[in-house]
């Protein structure tokens, strides 16, 4: 009896073991199920894009190749918001975006584009926080155009502000900026009126040129004004009588 008891226990031990196997097989295969459901581009797919905030630069073919990424069908589950995010970060006219998604098909998208301030050296773009980017350019209004070394471009934007105003005040339009590498000004006036200011007392040497620049004559041909002195001034002629003038003296 002994023998017969411990043949019936082996025998549970075995069916209650291939009973769990085979519970276990059912829930793997349920699960392989479900992740096909739900990775299948055809169930929950996204569908609807909906853009917030201001885009006046990008364009929306560029928005639309970057979340779909070369894939007409995207499931709600895949969507990685990360990956989604970083690609749109890159396009070159975005400074910020924000990516969520929303149950069931919808990509909500939040983006601020670069506040373009000015042109920088010519190729490239500062923004208002002095920070200089590349991008297409697509910008259709006047900007100043600001140029010098990179690392010093909220420095050149926060005095072209400065100068803009002074000379504003006066009646003269600024056009550009200029930092060489010897930390010397050069401006631009409307008509293309070269400033040389140098590295000191900048406001002062503006206010001379405000007050003498109107008796000098013809002022149409004047191609430069050097301020670069400690009393006076000195100007440059434009076509064949490019030359240097005497100083004027206040």
């Amino acid at each position: 009896m002994e023998a017969r008891a411990q043949g019936r226990t082996k025998g549970g031990f075995i069916a209650g073991v291939a009973f769990f196997i085979l519970v276990m097989w059912g829930l793997y295969q349920t699960a392989l199920d479900v992740k096909d459901w739900l990775t299948d581009a055809s169930r929950l797919p996204m569908s609807e894009l909906l853009l917030q905030g201001q885009h006046e630069y990008l364009k929306a073919d560029e928005l639309r190749a970057a979340v779909l990424d070369g894939a007409e069908l995207r499931n709600f589950f895949e969507l990685d918001v990360n990956e989604l995010q970083a690609r749109l970060n890159a396009l070159p006219w975005v400074a910020q975006v924000s990516v969520r998604k929303k149950w069931p098909n919808k990509i909500k998208v939040y983006l601020t584009e670069q506040d373009v301030a000015a042109r920088w050296n010519g190729n490239r773009f500062v923004n208002t926080k002095g920070e200089v980017f590349s991008a297409p350019d697509r910008v259709k209004k006047p900007l100043m155009q600001l140029s010098g070394p990179d690392d010093q471009a909220a420095k050149v934007l926060e005095a072209s502000h400065q100068y803009e105003t002074l000379l504003a005040a006066k009646g003269y339009k600024l056009l550009g900026v200029n930092l060489t590498p010897r930390h010397a000004w050069e401006l631009t006036l409307d008509g293309n009126i070269q400033l040389f200011v140098g590295r000191s007392d900048i406001a002062l040497r503006l206010q001379r040129f405000i007050d003498a620049f109107p008796v000098i004559e013809p002022r149409e041909r004047v191609a430069y004004v050097d301020l670069r002195y400690d009393t006076g001034m000195a100007v440059g002629w434009k076509k064949s009588e490019e030359k240097v003038n005497d100083q004027h003296r206040r």
